[in-house]
């Protein structure tokens, strides 16, 4: 397994507010030194142009796809020069993760208010399947994460943190499995979360690919749903 030290780990203990605030503050200065320049410490013309440059390089990429996504492209049409990019992004994964960030951090974010919520964990586990299936329809979102996933099999840095942010979701999935089905063990919810993530990779693959779209066939929530209930709890 890939050495993992830039993302926080998700216990099978429930968090307290105070942890699960250092927690937050831990995940944001991370996100932040990895994506290039924290934007706490620049101006409000340095925010803006970063700004600028990260609407530039998710709108290449959505167009152009990965393989014509590099500084040299991105500086072209943010009308940037490469040092000043660099500035704010030293190497194209920065850029890359800048782009996919909010879609990333969106995830992980809303399964810690799962792992945190007052609600049951059948209830947490539904409110994931939900934002699972509005995002499978999401063309832009899933446009971009197959540009990264494509990026992995050339770029080592891109496999490292799409593997742990797989590692860092499973695990927590896996910890919503186990409060809601104490019967299963450590292994089977792991099990069980891969599956889960994997069925939802599926149908954002099917359902939300701009240049690959399927007719969606009647009933295909509720038989998602029903898949992952009886992944969970058994026939």
């Amino acid at each position: 397994m890939i050495s993992r030290d830039r993302h926080p780990r998700i216990t099978t203990h429930t968090m307290t507010p105070s942890t699960q605030q250092r927690a937050s503050r831990k995940r944001r200065t991370t996100s932040a030194a990895d994506a290039g320049a924290p934007t706490e410490g620049l101006r409000a013309q340095g925010v803006r142009t970063r700004n600028a440059i990260v609407r530039v390089a998710r709108k290449l990429l959505l167009e152009e796809g990965s393989l014509e996504f590099s500084l040299r492209a991105v500086a072209q049409r943010a009308g940037v020069s490469i040092s000043n990019l660099q500035y704010y992004f030293p190497n194209r994964l920065a850029v890359v993760r800048a782009v996919m960030a909010p879609i990333m951090d969106a995830y992980l974010e809303d399964m810690q208010r799962s792992l945190a919520s007052s609600a049951s964990p059948r209830e947490a586990i539904d409110a994931l399947l939900g934002k699972a299936l509005s995002d499978a329809r999401d063309s832009q979102n899933v446009a971009l994460w197959w540009h990264f996933v494509s990026m992995v099999s050339t770029d080592d840095e891109c496999a490292r943190l799409l593997d742990e942010w797989y590692d860092t979701l499973t695990s927590g999935i896996a910890q919503l499995i186990r409060a809601a089905n104490p019967k299963c063990k450590p292994a089977e919810s792991m099990q069980a979360a891969s599956l889960l993530i994997a069925m939802a990779d599926g149908l954002a693959l099917q359902l939300g690919t701009p240049r690959y779209k399927r007719t969606e066939p009647r009933g295909l929530d509720a038989r998602f749903r029903a898949a992952v209930n009886d992944i969970i709890f058994g026939s």
